[in-house]
Parts: C-alpha cells; sequence; structure tokens
C-alpha cells in the first residue's frame, strides 16, 4: 500500500512541479521524496474536495444499502435450512460483520463473524447456520461476477474504435479472471445444490466424518443440498444480489461524477464489479491495496487522457471511506449490541442440544 501511494504522490508531485515551472529531474532523490509525500497527499485531498455534499450523501446511502439487502438475501438462505431468525437480528448481524469486514482479510472476513454469531444464536442447528453464511456469499460474489462478464460487451464499445480488451493487456486479463472466478463459483454452486457428491452418505461425506469436528462439516455440506430442492431460492436470491450489485456500482458512479472523472460510465459498469470481486479474496485487510491498485491500472491509462493516477485513487479511497463509514455504525451496533450477552447463555443452554461432535 505504501509503494502505490508512493508512486502516485510522486506522480501528482511532478505534475504540480511542472505546472510552476520546475524540474523533477533536477532534484535530488531524497528531494523527490520529500515533496512527493509533502505535496503528494495535497494534491490528493484537492481532487477528493470535488466531491459536494449531495453526491457524498447519495454516495453514502448507496453504500449503505447492501448491508440492509444482503441481510434480507441471508435470511432467504436461513429459511431454506428452517432457521428464522427475527429480521431486525439479521440486519443487526449483518451491521457487526460489515463492522469486522474493515479489517479482517479480504472483503468477506466478517463472514466468519456473521456465522459464529449465526451458529449460536441457533444453536440446534449450528452447522446449517453456519453454511448459510458461506451459500450466501457464494451466491452473491458469482451474481456479482455473471453481472461483470455481462457489461464487458458495453465496456467493450465505449471506447471505439479499438476496444480497452484489445489495447490493454490488464482488461484482458481481469476479464478472464472475472470469467474463471465465475465459473469456479458456479460449479461450487452446481456440486453442492444439485449433486449428491457432498450428501452424508456419500463418499466424500465419509471421510470428512472421520476427521476431527468432521461430523459437523459434513452435515453442512449435505445441507447445501436443500438449497437446490427449494423452489424459486436462486431466483429470489438473484433479485437482491442485482439490487445490491446496482447499489455497488452506483456508489462509484455517483463518486465519480462528483470528481469529475473523464470515464465512460459504461467502463465503470465493468470495471468496478469485477475490482470489487476481486479484492474480495483473502490476500489483505478489506482489499486494501489491492483494490486501489486495481482501480489506478484501469482507469488511469492514456485511452482516459483526462484521468491522472491521483484521480483514479481518490476514487477507490473515497469508495473504501463511505465503506468504512458504515463500518463505524457496525462497529456502534456491536458495542451496543443488546444479544451480546444473551449469546453466552443461548450457547450453554443448547449445548445439550447440539448433536456430539457439533
Amino acid at each position: 500500500m505504501a509503494l502505490i501511494f508512493h508512486v502516485i504522490f510522486c506522480n501528482e508531485a511532478q505534475l504540480h512541479l511542472a505546472s510552476t515551472g520546475g524540474n523533477w529531474n533536477a532534484l535530488s532523490a531524497w528531494e523527490q521524496r520529500r515533496m512527493a509525500w509533502s505535496r503528494g497527499p495535497i494534491e490528493l485531498w484537492q481532487t477528493a474536495r470535488r466531491l459536494d455534499a449531495a453526491n457524498l450523501m447519495l454516495a453514502l446511502v448507496l453504500c449503505g444499502l447492501p448491508i440492509v439487502v444482503g441481510g434480507l438475501r441471508w435470511r432467504v438462505a436461513l429459511r431454506v435450512q428452517g432457521l428464522d431468525l427475527p429480521l431486525r437480528e439479521v440486519v443487526r448481524i449483518s451491521f457487526v460483520a460489515h463492522f469486522f469486514n474493515a479489517f479482517l482479510l479480504g472483503a468477506t472476513g466478517g463472514d466468519v463473524v456473521k456465522a459464529w454469531y449465526a451458529a449460536r444464536l441457533t444453536h440446534h442447528k449450528r452447522a446449517e447456520a453456519a453454511v448459510t453464511v458461506v451459500v450466501d456469499r457464494l451466491l452473491g460474489t458469482l451474481a456479482l461476477l455473471v453481472f461483470a462478464a455481462l457489461m464487458i460487451p458495453l465496456a467493450w464499445h465505449a471506447t471505439a474504435p479499438e476496444p480497452l480488451f484489445l489495447r490493454y493487456r490488464r482488461y484482458e486479463a481481469l476479464a478472464l479472471l472475472v470469467g474463471a472466478m465465475a465459473v469456479a463459483a458456479a460449479l461450487l454452486v452446481g456440486i453442492g445444490f444439485y449433486t449428491d457428491l457432498l450428501a452424508e452418505g456419500s463418499a466424500f461425506g465419509r471421510v470428512l466424518r472421520r476427521l476431527p469436528k468432521g461430523t459437523s462439516v459434513a452435515r453442512a455440506l449435505a445441507a447445501c443440498r436443500l438449497f437446490g430442492h427449494r423452489r424459486g431460492f436462486v431466483r429470489t436470491t438473484a433479485v437482491y444480489s442485482l439490487l445490491i450489485n446496482l447499489s455497488i456500482v452506483g456508489t462509484f458512479l455517483v463518486l465519480a461524477g462528483g470528481l469529475r472523472l473523464a470515464v465512460p460510465g459504461a467502463v465503470l459498469w465493468f470495471v468496478v464489479p469485477a475490482v470489487i470481486c476481486v479484492a474480495a479474496l483473502p490476500v489483505t485487510p478489506s482489499g486494501l491495496g489491492v483494490r486501489e491498485n486495481l482501480f489506478v491500472s484501469m482507469l488511469a491509462v492514456s485511452a482516459f487522457p483526462g484521468v491522472r493516477h491521483g484521480e483514479a485513487l481518490a476514487l477507490s479511497l473515497l469508495g473504501y471511506s463511505a465503506n468504512l463509514a458504515w463500518s463505524a455504525v457496525g462497529g456502534l451496533v456491536y458495542l451496543l449490541l443488546p444479544g451480546r450477552d444473551a449469546l453466552s447463555h443461548l450457547d450453554a443452554a443448547g449445548t445439550s442440544a447440539d448433536d456430539p461432535g457439533t
């Protein structure tokens, strides 16, 4: 992350020095570094200040919608497993999970916390509750990947006569990565939902049961078959996912408009969901650095001569800041969570109800 900022700050400092008639190459290496880290942040802040209050508020609202809609989507998965948590509890846990996403690896680290809460609030079906979190994230990621793939034709024709995907290998590589991730996610869904490969009586299930705590894992994987059997589950999940995807892309479209970024909206319809999916991989806390590097690589190119590195970085950081604001709300919910003290009571009460080994 520091390297990314250093390169971008150097670029911003060079542009500023050139506008005043200075010569960057005449400076010593130490002077270049000093100017980059003194002038670079100022230039980045000046770029971020272009955003007016109306755009900022709209972006914040759009950024918060996926948390609530995501909670509704997760509740559908819970009901498939016969678990009917109150809507208030589902939304509360979703906000708490979003708080932990801010510093756990990738953009899905909070799912571990969500599974932990769900398992204890539904003590009689801990394995099934935990698998709903995995399935919800898997289907959400698959929906976002498919959404990004469907936007490729739109982005393809946005820079006629030469498409970005033929002009820049990075666009081609990102499209191929999105396609590979979509195929992998679709295979996992197909195997879990529509085959008996993970059934409790399958060879794989029998092997799992021999491992420590393998009974719970085998039962959780076998429960995935219910999602394929439940009529309308995939369709309902797809509708919720579409709303989430539109909110995510809408957040960055609003921010890009507020920053007056000279990037065709059609390109952002592909770049934003693709970058979000890649940043969700557990590489850095909250995808920090991965996301910024990708936004700069995809948008600060010669095809968009009006977009500086600092502007692409500002777009990514503003999107992250909006997300961080909602993480702070999630942190407040966590501190005030009435169910926190009750969890130990529920856990103790439900221990006897659990199957051995769960």
